[in-house]
């Protein structure tokens, strides 16, 4: 959890300092670079130009926003709804007499399920711990005599809510697009520093201003893409271990 905490550390670090990085290239190419003569020599660039550029940039920064909000508020129902499965059947199970029985199966689940670190390859042995700790559970729950089979269908259905929302958690936090969509902002960013420079190449002072005012809100946007593109590593790094733990306090 740590090292995955230090990751995103480093993440949003760099992505805050990536279009500062690329807006001082740019001065130092247009002023002293090769390419000095050549990109100096070409005025006339008209301003619609940005604008396209700008608008794409734009377009995408909102999808990309909209995506990973949506993103980090489906993580928080699947650890909802992984915690509220769990408090479920502990409900169940000590309504039904059960609770020596269930209770202790549940904090294994908890236990192995808080243990997972999806962000590491070797997640393999932990995860192979909390499907033995669902499947004993499983096994409890359709074995254990003396209940009512409208109380046991309910428990059944409960414990497959469970493994959904656990495997929705995994999917969730294994999302292999997140460097592409953050790939594609920094090339559509970088082009639209570009396109400031061209347009303002005759007048170094608006140059340096234009390019300086989109930095600081390109930055702004990769600073987001880093924080809520990885719910698990910032936003809900204490899950699900901080809300099973809470709902199985008083069993």
């Amino acid at each position: 959890m740590m090292q995955a905490f230090l990751a995103s550390i480093w993440d949003i670090a760099l992505s805050a300092l990536l279009p500062v990085g690329s807006a001082l290239l740019i001065f130092l190419m247009a002023a002293k670079g090769p390419l000095a003569p050549a990109i100096r020599r070409t005025t006339g660039v008209v301003g619609p130009y940005f604008n396209a550029v700008a608008v794409l940039f734009g377009l995408f920064a909102a999808l990309l926003a909209s995506d990973v909000w949506l993103k980090t508020n489906e993580a928080k129902r699947a650890v909802l709804a992984e915690s509220h499965a769990v408090e479920t059947l502990a409900y169940f199970a000590r309504a039904s007499g059960l609770e020596d029985t269930i209770v202790p199966l549940l904090k294994e689940y908890a236990k192995a399920a808080s243990a997972e670190d999806p962000y590491t390859p070797n997640i393999g042995p932990a995860k192979n711990d909390t499907d033995k700790a669902y499947l004993e559970l499983l096994t409890a729950i359709t074995k254990v005599g003396g209940i009512d089979a409208s109380v046991r269908s309910g428990m059944l259905t409960t414990a497959h809510n469970l493994l959904r929302a656990h495997g929705t958690r995994l999917n969730l936090a294994n999302d292999v697009t997140a460097p592409i969509k953050w790939a594609a902002m920094i090339v559509l960013g970088v082009l639209t520093q570009l396109a400031l420079l061209l347009v303002h190449v005759d007048n170094p002072r608006a140059m340096r201003a234009a390019v300086g005012l989109f930095t600081v809100a390109f930055s702004f946007c990769l600073v987001i893409v880093a924080i809520f593109d990885a719910p698990f590593e910032m936003i809900l790094a204490d899950e699900p271990a901080a809300s099973l733990r809470e709902v199985l306090s008083g069993f």
